[in-house]
């Protein structure tokens, strides 16, 4: 058995980049790189890729499972926040706990 990757629901997408424009969203994961890939490509499609880099530097904590995934992200100019020592789900909600806990986060929320 393997993953059949479908496309993202591009309004839920749009309506997504809008709540983190409006500053809703607190934090954002990312677990490959076709998500970042595919959150920035919708947002170019609709002219909101300026704002959604602004937003996700300013407002919310990145987080990502990986380096090839937080290449991504910084080839869109976003800093990231948080990423695992060890590149699974587990070790990066922990991660991302910690960074919250340890209050890292405070400027920029």
């Amino acid at each position: 058995m393997g993953f059949k990757y479908e496309s993202p629901n591009e309004l839920m997408v749009v309506k997504l980049i809008e709540e983190i424009n409006k500053g809703t969203i607190d934090v954002i994961t990312f677990t490959s790189p076709p998500s970042a890939q595919g959150l920035f490509r919708i947002a170019t499609n609709h002219s909101l890729e300026q704002s959604l880099e602004r937003s996700l530097n300013a407002k919310v904590i990145v987080t990502v499972i990986g380096p090839s995934t937080r290449m991504i992200l910084e080839e869109n100019n976003v800093f990231v926040d948080v990423m695992p020592d060890i590149y699974k789900m587990g070790p990066m909600i922990k991660a991302l706990s910690e960074f919250v806990k340890y209050g890292s986060y405070k400027d920029r929320l």
